[in-house]
């Protein structure tokens, strides 16, 4: 038996050892006695009440386990509510087709150009509400916020009418 070897099983001992401490002293580690599973309570390591000892019913045959709201109330869609986690509820996109005609687009359909979102888009519909219809880049580049590298990004995307 080479050095790694002996290392090795002096490890595994070492650790045999702590497992049984661990587990047969009375100090031990907390441990998990009961938990939920819906509006069920299943205790770890207990039998079921009121069994005989010739009964072979199972412990999970005694316990109701429901994902389903109780019908019955009348506060199921609030238990509903209560029970899921958070969800977002987001709108649907609105498919646009592109080139986007910039004098006619709305915010939503502005918002669908690459790097122009909802505070850019409400610039250019007010820049094209008081100066008229963009006639070429060179109007849409007056808008605050539109440089050089954005108008190239989104040039190809759009129509001046």
């Amino acid at each position: 038996m080479n050095v790694s070897e002996k290392r090795i099983l002096k490890l595994a001992i070492i650790l045999f050892i702590i497992g049984l401490t661990v587990r047969y002293l009375p100090w031990g580690l907390p441990s998990i006695e009961t938990f939920e599973v819906g509006d069920a309570v299943i205790v770890a390591n207990a039998s079921p009440p009121a069994m005989a000892s010739t009964d072979t019913v199972d412990v999970v045959d005694k316990v109701k386990i429901t994902t389903e709201p109780d019908l019955t109330n009348g506060l199921a869609d609030e238990k509903m509510r209560e029970d899921r986690p958070f969800e977002h509820s987001r709108k649907p996109k609105k498919k646009v087709t592109l080139p986007l005609h910039i004098n006619a687009a709305s915010a939503e359909d502005l918002c669908a150009l690459k790097g122009v979102g909802p505070k850019l888009a409400e610039k250019i519909i007010e820049r094209r509400n008081t100066a008229g219809p963009f006639k070429g880049p060179s109007d849409l580049k007056k808008v605050h916020g539109i440089g050089k590298k954005k108008l190239e990004n989104i040039i190809q995307s759009i129509i001046f009418d």
